[in-house]
């Protein structure tokens, strides 16, 4: 059975974003073996899944960088990677899509979510990834839907913001590898089912 993989940028603290989604923490360090690590966890899936918002965004601006002459070739190769994934669009209603090689999912309830994953672990081929969207990570997070995390934590907190996490979630380490540029890869696999959700105020 196909396996679901989280991608995720975060800050020390937890955070995948700021309060109003900023993602102005980044380092933008060239790390040559950091590039090529992202690259080879892109090119180990056969497809990912983006919420509709985030797609609008994220996948015009990976087709620019790979029709842009002038783009690093750090940035191209991240970009050939991503663009030749699979995408799978999660959307509360139908909506048409503009891009070739996607699929509309539409989950207007967490069950109706799980019961799509569940459907596309079963089929045939590579393994899936979560590469972006804020309510994305955490819905799939919060729901259990993910067999392994990979977290790359930057060297920065910012206080606040929106958390991947939004519930109380065991996880065992499988693996670290530590970058020069100060960015850490952090791999977890769930360790046991998710618990309740957290109190408001936690």
């Amino acid at each position: 059975m196909r396996k679901i993989y989280l991608y995720m940028t975060t800050t020390l603290d937890g955070f995948i974003a700021g309060p109003g989604n900023e993602l102005d923490w980044m380092l933008d360090t060239p790390d040559k073996a950091l590039n090529d690590d992202i690259v080879a966890l892109l090119r180990a899936a056969d497809g990912g899944f983006l919420g509709y918002p985030v797609a609008q965004g994220m996948i015009p601006y990976w087709e620019g960088v790979a029709a842009d002459p002038s783009a690093s070739p750090a940035g191209r190769s991240i970009a050939d990677a991503v663009n030749r994934l699979r995408r799978i669009i999660i959307s509360s209603r139908p909506a048409e899509l503009p891009w070739h090689n996607a699929e509309l999912v539409v989950a207007r309830s967490d069950d109706e979510l799980a019961a799509a994953v569940a459907r596309f672990k079963r089929q045939a081929g590579g393994d899936l990834g979560v590469p972006g969207g804020v309510r994305t990570a955490q819905r799939f997070a919060r729901l259990g839907l993910i067999d392994e995390y990979v977290l790359h934590v930057h060297p920065v907190a910012i206080g606040t913001g929106k958390p991947l996490f939004t519930r109380k979630t065991s996880l065992k380490l499988v693996s670290a590898t530590t970058y020069d540029c100060g960015v850490m890869q952090l791999r977890y696999q769930p360790s046991q089912p998710t618990a309740e959700p957290l109190p408001a105020s936690a």
